[in-house]
């Protein structure tokens, strides 16, 4: 300021361009982009950092996966390409939650134009089972689970897994705990209780474990109460 008390421009004003935005060519079989090179999330989230360094341990699995496993390029790229849209989605909606927040406060159009649109109620949580229903419940697959060949992380590389494809489930998951879900599920027979589903899988992990597994199952509505019985959502 001048001794007058008046703001002085003393230089000339800069900006930079924080816009989110997704490089959709982020890898191909010779290459692969890390960080803002490759996503940029909304400023407001806060979560640069911790993306970029995301990005540069799946982009090193991936790029690992290119060099020594050449038959595996389709679902390395496939992978990374999906990982990172579904990131920048994620992302995308969380930071217009927020500025339709403000902006409901605020009639400002800086707030308003980020604001979009209100997402769709998620739907209704399912009633989780109480301990008794681990004993006397008998339950099937939902009739709304599909399995689909889906590239994902295993060890250092990324391979095909065949993932479970739910409504409930933000997106498709194959393992679960570090155990693969679908040949477990598979194996099922319909009308087990879930404390009887855990003691089927005994070869494969401790009853502990089988029974937060198939508590998770149930919760996520991918375990249902077998058909012609009431007492818990399908």
């Amino acid at each position: 300021m001048n001794d007058c008390g008046d703001a002085e421009l003393i230089a000339a004003v800069r900006a930079i361009d924080a816009t989110p935005y997704l490089n959709d060519d982020c890898v191909a079989p010779g290459r692969i982009q890390l960080g803002d090179a490759a996503l940029a999330i909304d400023p407001i989230s806060s979560s640069g950092v911790q993306k970029a360094i995301q990005t540069a341990l799946s982009g090193a699995v991936v790029a690992n996966t290119l060099l020594r496993r050449p038959g595996s390029t389709d679902a390395a790229l496939n992978f990374y390409r999906a990982q990172l849209g579904e990131c920048s989605e994620r992302h995308r909606r969380w930071a217009a939650e927020h500025y339709r927040d403000v902006a409901e406060r605020c009639a400002h159009p800086f707030w308003q134009q980020r604001a979009g649109q209100k997402a769709a109620p998620d739907p209704a949580p399912l009633r989780a089972i109480d301990a008794r229903g681990f004993a006397t419940t008998p339950m099937e697959l939902s009739s709304e689970l599909e399995f689909a060949s889906t590239p994902c992380l295993q060890g250092d590389f990324v391979s095909l897994a065949s993932a479970l494809h739910h409504p409930r489930l933000a997106s498709p998951i194959a393992f679960l705990g570090r155990r693969e879900l679908a040949p477990l599920l598979r194996m099922l027979q319909p009308g087990r209780t879930p404390l009887q589903i855990a003691q089927s899988w005994s070869n494969h992990m401790s009853l502990e474990s089988g029974l937060a597994i198939a508590g998770w199952l149930v919760n996520h509505g991918i375990l249902v109460e077998q058909r012609g019985r009431s007492g818990m959502p399908s």
